[in-house]
């Protein structure tokens, strides 16, 4: 057979989906994916792909009754279906040529559905045509993360706890194994087209990489930077029993493996809004600082009108509202990059795991994903040196504008302060002199102005205001006196 291979044997199908169970969103809001909702979500993705009981009847999907207890257990991963002895899986088939079994888990923080459907080796009846692999494409609901008929509430909360999802499809190829992956990528390109049931490659995941793998070859397919619709889409072309002995040795681990995956690249992206935010943000910030007032001189106390001083107080008012949120980012993107390393050496961990259990190198997805999630945390590492200067620019303008204002409300207030105190000089000093003018004259007869010796000396009244001005005025000339002595000592 050569690379125009159009049928495929003992055709295996493994599908895995994953939601997080509570996730904090950036601003500051909390989805809650409840176990019930879970539930009706896998059901739903079960009755959708027409999956019966191994006894040939509708499944009805029942998670373990102790959930709440398990949570508080301590335990990282457990079975949502419980069984006393032995994995909680559920036997299944697909009418009329396909077996299989579901194991839905929890996965430290995110409910895990796999499903895996298998038809069994028959020799001369098990030949699966690329033609007809459409029909084993797994329902939208699969790929999208929620399911139609679900509450508002619901289906918004399934949407932003969904991690994505993986197919993996592995079969055998009749032919000899080639000495390279290159002449068999049309093959798996073409499988993978009708698998989908599309007319282009286009409309796929892109093509990432391909290897060997477990004595076989892989070809993956998915998109890093963005989710795409069909989410990642693994095909393995098997050429002997062996590969097929090693991927049963490992075939639990997968569902862990995958995750670590989604929950990286999900993460990364999620960093990716988070830095375009941030963009935005430092927009305002230099949007706001080009509304300052202009031509300030720097050797002189600012003189600011009324109308600038208050256009200021506004301005710092939004600054230190776009402070908080633009602090939430930084602190969110380091929270990235740190959940990255963490599910890095979890990756690595549980792939090392998986190279014992089928004494094979896994190298073609240590090293690549290795370097991608390396690439995810030096991106967000650049982000965070960006952002920093960002926040110096920030808070560099949030102190210019409160150094302008206070300056400005200073010089008011000690003008303000001077006046206060050039009055109450003058009138302490006029009211004094204005209530003892009286006794001085108290001995001398006074005259109005209806007596014949009028205007031969002053009214006392008289005499007593022109002195209590002359003495006010006196008194207010001695304050300025002080006051300007004492500003000529404070300056340098």
């Amino acid at each position: 057979m050569n690379a125009n291979t159009s049928s495929i044997y003992a055709l295996n199908i493994r599908l895995f989906s994953y939601q997080l169970k509570n996730v904090h969103l950036t601003d500051f809001t909390e989805g809650f994916l409840k176990i019930k909702s879970v539930n009706d979500y896998y059901q739903n993705l079960l009755n959708s792909y027409n999956i019966l009981d191994q006894n040939g009847k509708p499944i009805h999907l029942k998670f373990r009754e102790d959930f709440e207890n398990m949570l508080g257990s301590g335990l990282a991963n457990f079975d949502l279906i419980y069984h006393p002895q032995g994995r909680g899986i559920s036997r299944i088939s697909l009418p009329p040529k396909y077996k299989g079994f579901l194991y839905p888990q929890f996965l430290n923080d995110t409910y895990s559905f796999s499903l895996t459907l298998y038809h069994p080796q028959k020799s001369g009846d098990d030949e699966i045509s690329f033609s007809k692999l459409s029909k084993l494409r797994p329902p939208k609901d699969f790929f999208a993360g929620t399911y139609p008929g679900s509450q508002d509430e619901i289906a918004q909360t399934l949407r932003q706890v969904f991690w994505g999802s993986t197919v993996f499809l592995s079969g055998f190829i009749a032919q000899s194994r080639p000495d390279t992956e290159e002449s068999l990528k049309s093959t798996a390109d073409e499988l993978l087209k009708q698998f989908l049931g599309i007319k282009s490659l286009e409309e796929a995941p892109p093509f990432y990489q391909s290897g060997e793998l477990l004595g076989g070859y892989v070809y993956e397919y998915k998109s890093i930077f963005r989710r795409h619709q069909y989410g990642q889409i693994l095909i393995l072309l098997i050429f002997a029993e062996a590969t097929t002995d090693k991927l049963n040795d490992i075939q639990w681990d997968l569902p862990e493996l995958f995750l670590y995956d989604h929950k990286n690249r999900q993460v990364f992206m999620d960093s990716r809004q988070e830095y375009k935010a941030s963009q935005d943000e430092i927009k305002k910030i230099e949007e706001t600082i080009q509304k300052f007032p202009r031509n300030i001189p720097s050797n002189v106390p600012p003189d600011l009108s009324d109308k600038d001083l208050k256009l200021l107080k506004r301005e710092i008012k939004n600054l230190l509202d776009l402070s908080l949120g633009y602090s939430q980012r930084i602190r969110s993107l380091g929270n990235f990059q740190n959940t990255i390393e963490i599910n890095r050496q979890n990756y690595l961990d549980t792939l090392s795991r998986m190279e014992v259990n089928s004494q094979s190198d896994l190298g073609i997805w240590r090293d690549k994903a290795d370097r991608t999630f390396q690439r995810f945390q030096r991106q967000i590492e650049a982000d965070l040196v960006y952002l920093q200067q960002g926040e110096r620019l920030l808070d560099t303008a949030i102190n210019t504008i409160r150094g302008l204002v206070e300056i400005d409300q200073a010089e008011r207030d000690r003008t303000l302060e001077n006046l206060i105190q050039i009055a109450g000089w003058g009138i302490a000093v006029g009211a004094i002199v204005a209530s003892t003018s009286a006794l001085i004259f108290q001995q001398e007869p006074m005259t109005f102005p209806w007596e014949a010796s009028h205007g031969d000396r002053p009214h006392p009244f008289i005499f007593a205001l022109l002195l209590s001005f002359a003495f006010a005025g006196f008194a207010s000339l001695v304050a300025i006196a002080v006051i300007k002595f004492r500003k000529k000592r404070r300056s340098p």
